[in-house]
């Protein structure tokens, strides 16, 4: 993506995917990385429901917009929120690039329990087998937490409470590009901290 100004920033959530692997030609990433917010600040109510169910609800969801995604080549992105009902729904996916997507930032009061979005298809050239810094960063920001699928058909949480991002489930546990190459997934760990992933991706 291109880099975004200051004014921008404040009305786009960023996601940026697919680090690219060091020493490797790729695709151009965000310029910039959005800074977590203050302590405790979260655009999710207090009340609003968590783990298995919205786990469940996330993996299946991403898993219905995956070959989408991988033969566009291009993320997908969007929020998981409450209904007026109370029923979990995902907002419709916004397409993005094939290294990123941007969103309309999330506000307190919007029923947004937290974010998702899809790393589209496998190139040898960016890590997206796991979540990005930036992923971590910005669901950090809005105090929420994140789903992301990989092209290796894993689905990972990013726990903003945990601070950490960990495998919901393995290779293949959602749709996968056949084209996926798993000469790599001996190095993929099964979580990972923002410090972990900066190491692993060169991104400080």
């Amino acid at each position: 993506m291109k880099r975004q100004t200051a004014a921008l920033l404040a009305a786009l959530f960023l996601t940026a995917c697919g680090a690219p692997t060091a020493g490797v030609p790729t695709m151009p990433k965000a310029g910039v990385q959005a800074q977590p917010a203050a302590t405790g600040f979260s655009v999710v109510a207090p009340n609003a429901p968590s783990g298995p169910v919205v786990d469940n609800f996330a993996r299946r969801f991403l898993n219905s917009i995956q070959a989408q995604s991988i033969r566009d080549r291009s993320e997908y992105c969007g929020y998981i929120r409450l209904s007026a009902t109370g029923q979990l729904e995902a907002t419709q996916p916004i397409r993005g690039t094939f290294a990123g997507c941007e969103m309309p930032a999330p506000r307190a009061g919007q029923g947004i329990i937290a974010s998702y979005h899809t790393h589209g298809a496998f190139d040898q050239g960016y890590d997206n087998e796991v979540p990005s810094t930036l992923d971590l960063r910005s669901d950090f920001q809005f105090g929420m937490d994140g789903y992301v699928s990989t092209p290796g058909g894993r689905v990972w949480l990013v726990d903003v409470q945990t601070r950490t991002t960990r495998q919901l489930c393995g290779r293949g546990c959602v749709i996968s590009d056949p084209l996926y190459q798993d000469t790599g997934d001996a190095s993929i760990r099964p979580a990972y901290t923002l410090p972990d992933l900066q190491r692993r991706q060169g991104v400080f």
